[in-house]
């Protein structure tokens, strides 16, 4: 079996994964004597957005690692690619603000400075990525028209 082959399966089965967690996470019901609606499939669906996570921040080091030995030209690209993504997340890190929250009724460990730094960090990275995502879109399709 050639790699592409087993690449397309792997996908498919990690997509039909998600499906799934997703179905029960909407479909599943709802945690009972809550104060507001929680599904019951919640944790499985978060357990499996880490490992889909872990698998591409894995391939996203691993692989460029591996091309080095292999294809050391092309190797250099991708340290490239993977050093603009830490400048976003320094830049998304320098604009985040630790301030803890004034949540009225709420007592929880998740506001505390260390936990919304980091989840401003993720926000941010997220526009940024997301706006990149967008002008890459627009300027290939602009490039493609002139050229």
């Amino acid at each position: 079996m050639n790699k592409k082959k087993i690449l397309n399966i792997v996908t498919l089965v990690m997509f039909l994964i998600t499906l799934v967690l997703l179905g029960l996470f909407i479909f599943g019901g709802k945690v009972p004597n809550q104060v507001y609606p929680t599904p019951v499939y919640t944790g499985a669906l978060l357990n499996w957005a880490y490992i889909l996570c872990g698998i591409a921040i894995l391939a996203a080091v691993v692989f460029p690692i591996i091309r080095l030995f292999t294809r050391p030209k092309q190797a250099m690209k991708s340290f490239i690619g993977l050093a603009g993504l830490v400048v976003i997340v320094l830049i998304a890190y320098a604009l985040a603000d630790d301030t803890p929250l004034k949540l009225v009724g709420y007592n929880g460990p998740d506001n505390v400075p260390s936990r919304l730094l980091m989840s401003d960090t993720i926000i941010f990275t997220m526009y940024f990525l997301f706006a990149g995502a967008i002008l890459a879109i627009l300027g290939t399709e602009i490039y493609k028209r002139v050229k």
